[in-house]
């Protein structure tokens, strides 16, 4: 009898002038690797291409931690084309089950140990995991309103639903048939298309879990150690918010939400839905209506822009 083969597994990882962090979440994917005691391939791809000494960096850690490596150049601005690329190869490799995460983030010893075993136990196509932010030593205040900068189990309609790509174990098999590309480029500068993405996988049906002992933890830097980048993140959050779900469900549902969410802003300090800080709580709720409201009047917030090339530069391409 002819054993069929082992499925095929690999990580991939999206990275953009981040040489230090690439480098750690190298060698701390190697140790989840040896814990999982599975063989896996590594994808990383490099979201700019002008430093060849990243893709040497990430030869020699990917060497270092024992995995083959396939590094791909994705020029194309914008974090879906990143994304889109790592997906594409792993279909040219064979891959079955694909895990990815930041290069901003490192993985705990068991993180892909936790997620195959909810996957096992769920059959789940899609299972996430959770992200604790690690501030700055002289940011540790933010400790006691960390759960806005981490990644937590959310529901969707009643069911578990992972949105973000930051943590996360997906079974290629099984969505084959999604449209592509998975990523929308109209999204590869404002950020959200990852929970795009997952909505679309959603609401098609395809099952999906949370791997609450799967930890990854993500490096706060100083520039985002703010409660004033807390609250222009919030207001992205809205504004992607609404224009997805007036792509899916109609202008007028999503504005329909976008008032009710208006009203229940006079009560919001009521419901104590952040007891331990119900007073950001409300300030970054009603940041969040706001970047609704400029969905709607047409904007979209762009989170992750880039300099613009000079003129003689654009003209040569």
């Amino acid at each position: 009898m002819t054993v069929p083969p082992s499925p095929r597994w690999a990580v991939g990882l999206a990275t953009y002038k981040r040489p230090e962090g690439l480098a750690r979440v190298i060698d701390h994917i190697g140790k989840a690797v040896q814990r999982l005691g599975l063989p896996m391939d590594l994808i990383v791809a490099d979201n700019d291409g002008s430093d060849p000494a990243i893709a040497t960096l990430a030869r020699e850690h990917a060497e270092r931690a024992g995995l083959p490596l396939h590094f791909v150049v994705e020029p194309t601005p914008g974090i879906a084309a990143a994304r889109n690329a790592i997906f594409d190869r792993a279909g040219a490799i064979g891959t079955r089950f694909l895990a990815m995460l930041d290069d901003d983030e490192w993985p705990a010893d068991d993180w892909l140990l936790a997620l195959e075993a909810c996957r096992a136990q769920t059959g789940a196509h899609v299972v996430g995991g959770p992200v604790s932010p690690v501030f700055p030593a002289n940011r540790q205040s933010l400790q006691s309103i960390a759960r806005w900068w981490s990644v937590q189990p959310q529901m969707l309609e009643g069911k578990p639903f992972v949105f973000c790509t930051c943590n996360f174990l997906i079974d290629l098999d099984a969505i084959r048939a999604a449209p592509r590309p998975l990523f929308d480029p109209a999204f590869g500068l404002s950020g959200g298309g990852d929970t795009v993405f997952f909505r679309g996988l959603f609401f098609a049906g395809h099952p999906m879990a949370w791997a609450e002992t799967a930890l990854v933890y993500e490096e706060v830097p100083p520039s985002r150690a703010s409660l004033h980048w807390m609250r222009t993140r919030r207001f992205r959050v809205g504004n992607h918010a609404a224009t997805w779900e007036t792509r899916d469900r109609g202008r007028a549902r999503a504005t329909l939400k976008t008032a009710a969410l208006t009203i229940r802003l006079a009560i919001y300090p009521v419901l104590r839905r952040e007891p331990e800080a119900w007073g950001v709580g409300w300030l970054l709720e009603m940041d969040k209506v706001r970047g609704r409201w400029d969905a709607h009047r047409g904007a979209l917030f762009v989170e992750y822009g880039r300099p613009e090339a000079p003129a003689n530069e654009k003209a040569c391409r």
